[in-house]
């Protein structure tokens, strides 16, 4: 019988569909043997008997993690999985998965899979920069930013509807202490994201709900664009393999195992998915942007043009459409930000016009980074049918002063376009403390409720926005 360790860190539940989920673990290595899989099995909850395993290679060049995709499930459904790691010095094929496995003290969770009947409701928590500070020279962290997790948490065991979490960047903050001692080499990163991610109420969650990631510029170096790469390539490298390792793979930008050819990497790092009543397309609004073009781009025009045509086939059909982009596309700041949207107009406008004159509706922008939570709407002067609504949720943890509302436009003229102005209108209450988001959409309608770290609701009565 071959003994099954309990996963080193993890699980993540990520990518979930109707029929699919993908489980992501981190094992170790062997004291004896090097060789590390991962090896997790499922059942529906309420069933006496597992299906049989499924394994995965953990590899040392990504930190012992691996991911598991179980397909063929049924839709609105709760599984159970217990998810483990071997050592054996064998090829993985010599594993005979039928033989009997010690399952005892093993990591387990459970997940529900998507439910196709619920097509007119979606609701789901998001929020970005979770800060984790380094104390006496990295000894000890700052567990202050894990208690917005707990609260999340206790929502969801008290019944509020949760069907997954978006974070929407600056999940780590590798150049944190002002950059003093920044991460920059492979382990370095690894390192920060077992702190990270090893944090107890985060973990809990992310066991249980499916979470999906982006990066911002704190996975890297703080303002970090494509024209840095050439001067800091192994930093790159560095930051992005372990990017890929812990928030990517999870994800939907690699495809399930058995839908993709053998040789098939992804090449990019942006990504679209559905859930419920909702389309969602999450932008890469770091690591493509360049201010050396003519004009600066915030995203790559293959990302541009991927993301027209994801708009323009979701134009017909009556599901809200979630762009989310790391940065805000609005508001601005007073003081031109050439970090945000704000400094990539030509682009912005780009994007809007071909919304307007498409005749998209629903379309509503989530972003973070800006350390303040707050939500407006975009109205534009040649068109009274157009509306973009725009939701910032920041920060799920940030110990040093907060954004405040007098440093954004939140009403007038954001941007012109061939004399088509467009104008913020309807702008929320502006959050100046920890805190994250939960939307849920229903029949055109958008309710947003922002709650403190603690659980505490900010909004009062929520903001509803018709989109």
């Amino acid at each position: 019988m071959m003994n099954v360790n309990p996963l080193t860190l993890g699980p993540i539940v990520g990518w979930t569909q109707d029929e699919g989920c993908r489980l992501w673990g981190r094992g170790d290595e062997g004291k004896t043997e090097k060789r590390c899989f991962g090896i997790a099995r499922i059942r529906a909850a309420g069933q006496p008997e597992f299906r049989a395993p499924q394994i995965c290679k953990m590899l040392p060049w990504f930190d012992y993690t691996g991911v598991i995709d179980f397909e063929d499930l049924k839709p609105a459904t709760k599984y159970e999985y217990e998810f483990g790691f071997l050592n054996r010095d064998i090829e993985p094929e010599d594993i005979d998965l039928s033989a009997s496995f010690d399952w005892t003290g093993v990591t387990s969770g459970a997940f529900v899979t998507e439910d196709t009947e619920k097509a007119n409701a979606t609701d789901f928590v998001f929020g970005s920069c979770r800060y984790l500070l380094k104390l006496f020279w990295g000894r000890l962290f700052d567990d202050r930013g894990d208690k917005t997790f707990r609260s999340i948490n206790r929502q969801i065991a008290d019944g509020m509807k949760t069907d997954f979490m978006l974070m929407v960047g600056d999940q780590i903050y590798a150049d944190d202490l002002r950059g003093l001692f920044p991460d920059r080499t492979p382990e370095d990163f690894f390192k920060r994201y077992r702190d990270v991610f090893g944090q107890q109420h985060v973990r809990a969650m992310m066991s249980s709900l499916p979470t999906y990631m982006i990066l911002d510029d704190h996975e890297i170096r703080d303002n970090w664009t494509s024209d840095d790469r050439a001067a800091n390539p192994h930093l790159y490298a560095a930051a992005l393999h372990a990017y890929q390792s812990y928030q990517m793979v999870h994800g939907p930008a690699f495809t399930p195992k058995g839908q993709r050819n053998r040789s098939e990497v992804p090449n990019k790092l942006w990504f679209d998915f559905e859930s419920g009543s909702s389309a969602f397309f999450v932008l890469d609004t770091r690591t493509e942007r360049t201010r050396l073009s003519v004009p600066p781009e915030m995203i790559s025009r293959a990302q541009m043009d991927s993301l027209k045509i994801w708009l323009n086939a979701a134009r017909n059909r009556k599901k809200p459409k979630f762009v989310v982009s790391s940065v805000p596309m609005l508001p601005d700041g007073h003081q031109l930000n050439e970090d945000k949207w704000q400094g990539f107009d030509q682009q912005r406008r780009e994007l809007l016009d071909f919304i307007r004159d498409r005749n998209i509706r629903q379309v509503v922008f989530l972003s973070g980074d800006i350390h303040c939570s707050l939500s407006a709407q975009l109205k534009c002067s040649k068109d009274d049918d157009f509306v973009v609504t725009s939701v910032v949720s920041s920060s799920l943890f940030w110990p040093y002063p907060q954004g405040q509302a007098s440093s954004y436009r939140l009403s007038g003229t954001l941007t012109e376009s061939a004399g088509v102005i467009y104008t913020v209108e309807n702008a929320g209450p502006v959050f100046s403390e920890d805190n994250f988001t939960r939307l849920s959409v229903r029949k055109g309608k958008l309710k947003v409720s922002v709650y403190d770290r603690k659980g505490k609701e900010l909004t009062g009565k929520p903001v509803t926005y018709e989109i």
